[in-house]
């Protein structure tokens, strides 16, 4: 099971020194999400990172920049899916580059798992599937239902939301691809160290970590 990455969503500017930190660790997928960043701002993000590095990260926005830095892939929102125009001559310019990337999306909805979808995502980021008090399934998810969506759709999920040590035990069982780390990280008192405790959590639970 893969465990990601996703950044805050406001600025910091000590947060590029962090991530490299958590990818000479071993993280090896990061979603660059900076909703409200230009695209001068995350160009300085993207440069904060070691070259050798940032082929490990997914952007949430400004995708021309895949078509500059060796980046991991691009993730669309339902924003980008609506601009078929932009959407097109993106897809044109990206062929051309020979580049090959990973495309994702997310599903907020148990329900959403069936859309037809007209791009050949590599996986989708799901949720918030669980709640980060009870650490059950969150509403309007439930067993058999994510047992159905991972059997019989043929996509590969990444859970996100509520995620913590025992979350990531549950989401191993499940089958899921992976799950997506936020808060746990971006809240802890030292995210470093919150990132390796979970490491070390998911290593003593038996959670093998891709």
């Amino acid at each position: 099971m893969e465990l990601v990455l996703i950044t805050s969503g406001k600025k910091d500017d000590n947060e590029p020194q962090m991530v490299t930190q958590f990818f000479e660790a071993g993280l090896t997928t990061l979603h660059l999400r900076k909703p409200n960043f230009s695209t001068r701002q995350l160009i300085t993000y993207i440069e904060a990172i070691p070259e050798h590095f940032r082929n490990r990260i997914i952007i949430h926005s400004h995708h021309e920049l895949i078509l500059k830095y060796n980046l991991k892939g691009i993730h669309f929102t339902e924003v980008h899916l609506t601009r078929k125009f932009a959407k097109w001559w993106f897809f044109r310019k990206l062929k051309a580059s020979g580049k090959k990337i990973v495309m994702t999306r997310s599903y907020r909805k148990l329900s959403d798992v069936y859309n037809q979808e007209e791009i050949a995502f590599d996986y989708y980021l799901i949720g918030t599937i669980y709640n980060n008090i009870t650490n059950e399934f969150y509403s309007g998810f439930y067993e058999q239902g994510v047992n159905t969506a991972l059997t019989k759709t043929n996509k590969l999920f990444i859970a996100r939301g509520g995620i913590n040590e025992i979350t990531i035990e549950k989401t191993f069982k499940y089958g899921f691809k992976g799950a997506a780390l936020n808060s746990q990280i971006w809240k802890a008192e030292d995210p470093f160290k919150r990132f390796l405790d979970i490491l070390e959590d998911c290593k003593r639970r038996g959670v093998v970590i891709d």
